[in-house]
């Protein structure tokens, strides 16, 4: 067992190095042409009177798809402009750092989740956030996956902070697939994107599996509805 871990070690020790290089070296030299990526991009749906209702709730959880966060970047001043923060629940992990420090490069604000607590234990600062006005978003099918698999923490979550869900969904015809668990896309410069919203009411009394059963479903449903290049293949129904 010591040699095991021992042989562990050394591979841990080059993926830190990795993500250590990615934030420190790569992020600041690839933010700026990012930047402008995300500013060519063509945003539309905020209009519609779901997203309105969305932004004017005082308590607000956006539950969206991981590989979705790449094209709310372009949405992200939506939120700001009305004088609100936007903030992330992100896992502690390498790659949770590194989203974090993505974010913030763009007004975007994170709290860590605990990697070792079970629950919503460790979002207790997130949950304080959402209750104080910031509009909290969390990935549905959380840090690792599988893609567009909701996980129930978001709907404890939501409780414990007496939020109103809103279900996001975004697409946009154009661009690549990346090579990621969440099969995040990034569409090309100038290309329209898409987004709709829809709330969330859990029916009542019903269970916390009911009420994850019907939150899949509907997110699946709106996703679907848009031809979003997230959606896995297999869930396309």
């Amino acid at each position: 067992m010591g040699a095991a871990a021992g042989a562990r070690l050394p591979a841990n020790r080059g993926r830190r190095a990795r993500f250590f290089a990615l934030e420190k070296v790569v992020l600041p030299v690839a933010i700026h042409p990012l930047k402008m990526l995300v500013r060519s991009w063509r945003p539309r749906g905020a209009e519609h009177p779901d997203v309105a209702a969305a932004l004017a709730a005082p308590r607000l959880l956006v539950a969206t798809w991981h590989g979705m966060f790449l094209h709310l970047l372009a949405y992200a001043p939506l939120v700001q402009s009305r004088g609100r923060r936007l903030v992330v629940l992100v896992s502690p992990s390498l790659d949770g750092r590194l989203l974090a420090a993505a974010l913030a490069h763009f007004g975007i604000e994170h709290v860590f989740g605990s990697s070792n607590a079970r629950g919503v234990s460790g979002a207790r600062e997130f949950i304080a956030r959402i209750g104080s006005g910031d509009v909290g978003i969390i990935a549905a099918d959380g840090p690792r996956g599988p893609c567009c698999v909701a996980k129930p923490g978001l709907l404890e979550i939501a409780a414990l902070a007496d939020a109103q869900v809103f279900l996001a969904s975004t697409a946009a015809r154009r661009g690549i697939t990346l090579p990621a668990w969440d099969r995040s896309h990034l569409p090309p410069p100038f290309a329209a994107l898409e987004l709709a919203a829809r709330p969330f009411v859990p029916a009542a009394e019903a269970s916390l599996d009911l009420q994850l059963a019907a939150m899949q479903s509907q997110l699946l449903a709106l996703t679907r509805s848009m031809a979003s290049p997230v959606l896995p293949p297999a869930h396309r129904g």
